[in-house]
């Protein structure tokens, strides 16, 4: 995220109202992550996954072109809404918060993946703090396990933002279609075999 505010304009008027409400929801997700089943998650992730796959993949100028948004009254709702339903899923559940995130972006408010991509970082960074607010104080943190794969996301984020920066739009779009396949994959071996 810090790299991406060097390089990239961000959407002030937009992101921080999305970024409040997807701290209040994943916190209240963590809260409730004891009451939800997991199965029935996975298959609507699942579901989901896919949608959003075919759909990129069918649309070849999405997030191609970067709009220039008015953050106005029905912007700021939408994002406050997008950013609790998938704060909310990621205080619960979490796989896939990212490609739900920048998808947001760039579907809902006509972003190029490359700013779309700054901001769903900014969100997810909301999103997992709130819950780790939660997780923390209740004993549900695995501190070794989670600093050295937290040591492994930010050496493998700086070189993903250093190529998102240098090969544009075109890029990310390429790389979130092949993340969102792999994490069918997942999914689909998770809930199948």
């Amino acid at each position: 995220a810090l790299a991406y505010f060097k390089k990239v304009r961000i959407s002030w008027a937009l992101i921080l109202p999305t970024m409040f409400a997807a701290f209040i929801f994943a916190f209240l997700g963590a809260m409730s992550v004891s009451f939800i089943p997991k199965e029935p998650m996975r298959y609507l992730v699942f579901f989901l996954l896919i949608i959003m796959a075919i759909y990129t993949f069918c649309k070849k100028d999405l997030g191609q072109i970067h709009t220039t948004l008015h953050a106005g009254k029905k912007e700021i709702f939408l994002g406050m809404l997008a950013g609790a339903v998938i704060g909310y899923y990621d205080g619960i559940f979490g796989p896939g918060t990212g490609s739900f995130l920048l998808f947001m972006f760039v579907k809902v408010f006509a972003f190029d993946f490359l700013h779309a991509s700054a901001l769903s970082k900014i969100g997810n960074f909301m999103t997992n703090f709130a819950a780790l607010s939660f997780f923390i104080p209740t004993g549900h943190v695995l501190f070794s396990l989670g600093l050295m794969m937290a040591v492994a996301n930010v050496i493998g984020s700086v070189v993903g933002v250093k190529m998102a920066l240098k090969y544009g739009s075109g890029f990310i779009r390429i790389l979130f279609l092949i993340l969102v396949v792999i994490l069918i994959l997942r999914l689909s071996y998770q809930i199948f075999f």
